[in-house]
């Protein structure tokens, strides 16, 4: 029998991590040590050169145009740093889809999750292309001002312009790696967690025939049951992990989608740079909008299922049946939203009003 893994559709990811140090490297843990060191050298040394810069900025006009580094680069490094402390959880979630996977028999369902595997990973290359157009449209710009454009507006206390150009570019592409894992994870997490939970409904529906023993019935009941708990653990430790950050990525985004508009309406920029911001633009809605729709479409599916329990053949079956009947239904009826900061719940709801929010105070801060 073929043997389904879900975290197949993570393999992308999970390199992008090994390379971050989140994953455990195997061989050379010497070696990785010392790239450990390195990736936390870089990430607080570039974060105190922005804190500098923006001290010593003398210029509204270059506040202005920075201020999406200044706000937007923390708040990113600080998602790595996160998810590199909280890694021993994220790698109990891989045991936990194991169990799920093992639960997959079917043929139906071995087409939807390898379909489910698919599409993740295509949904993390295109984030990542995104991603990289970014980091790469604002090199061009660099050289198409030959290297007067600091890549990030950092301070440094020499000039040598080698050194500095050098260490930028390792910097920035650290920043890509980070942010093509950190603000991505989480809406993969939720397509695959989704999917089981569409399998879930599946097999609770079939549960409670009129043909079958009660006490088959019960059994595969059972089964359901210890399936969504599983579910539910998955769902409480991303929880825990995601609404840690989002709050602050919430205003932050809503800040930068302003800073965004008014830089391209009211700043003379060059093409490359005018690119660039463009980019920034699609990366900040899709660092958000994904877990929103995801963290939705996963309470939706949870409702479905309190539907799916509710409809099976309870009154034809004993009473243990019927007990656990009502366990499922009240798991499932009413879900916990992750709540960012445990204030603002990830929402669909919540990402419009962020971009009406952004677009609505750019549109009166234009008319100064």
């Amino acid at each position: 029998m073929e043997k389904i893994s879900t975290l197949e559709a993570l393999r992308q990811l999970y390199t992008f991590w090994k390379i971050l140090c989140v994953l455990p490297w195997l061989n050379y843990k010497n070696l990785s040590k010392i790239w450990l060191v390195l990736i936390f050298f870089m990430n607080i040394t570039h974060i105190m050169g922005l804190i500098l810069d923006f001290i010593l900025c003398e210029s509204w006009e270059r506040l202005l145009h920075n201020s999406t580094y200044y706000l937007g680069v923390p708040v990113d490094t600080a998602k790595y740093f996160l998810i590199f402390f909280m890694r021993d959880k994220l790698w109990k979630i891989e045991d936990l889809f194991g169990l799920l996977d093992e639960t997959i028999t079917s043929k139906e369902d071995k087409i939807s999750i390898k379909m489910t595997i698919k599409n993740v990973q295509q949904i993390f290359i295109a984030f990542n292309l995104v991603v990289w157009i970014g980091v790469y449209s604002r090199i061009v710009t660099i050289l198409q001002n030959y290297g007067e454009v600091p890549t990030l507006p950092m301070w440094f206390p020499f000039e040598e312009k080698f050194i500095v150009y050098f260490y930028q570019s390792l910097c920035w592409h650290f920043l890509g790696l980070q942010n093509g894992s950190s603000d991505i994870y989480a809406p993969c997490f939720f397509i695959l967690l989704n999917a089981h939970l569409k399998i879930l409904i599946r097999r609770l529906a079939k549960v409670g025939s009129r043909s079958e023993g009660s006490e088959k019935c019960y059994l595969d009941l059972v089964a359901c049951i210890e399936s969504h708990l599983i579910i539910l653990r998955i769902h409480n430790t991303l929880r825990d992990i995601i609404s840690r950050t989002f709050l602050i990525q919430i205003t932050i985004t809503s800040i930068s989608l302003c800073v965004v508009i008014l830089s391209i309406a009211t700043l003379n920029l060059p093409h490359g740079e005018v690119l660039f911001l463009l980019v920034c633009t699609c990366m900040i809605i899709v660092e958000i909008l994904p877990i929103c729709y995801y963290g939705d479409q996963f309470l939706d599916f949870s409702r479905k299922l309190a539907d799916g329990a509710y409809g099976t053949d309870w009154v034809y079956q004993n009473r243990n049946f019927r007990i656990a009947i009502l366990l499922i239904i009240r798991k499932s009826q009413n879900p916990d939203p992750i709540l960012a900061g445990g204030i603002i719940p990830i929402s669909m709801p919540t990402f419009l009003s962020v971009v009406r929010l952004a677009y609505s105070v750019s549109a009166v801060l234009k008319q100064f």
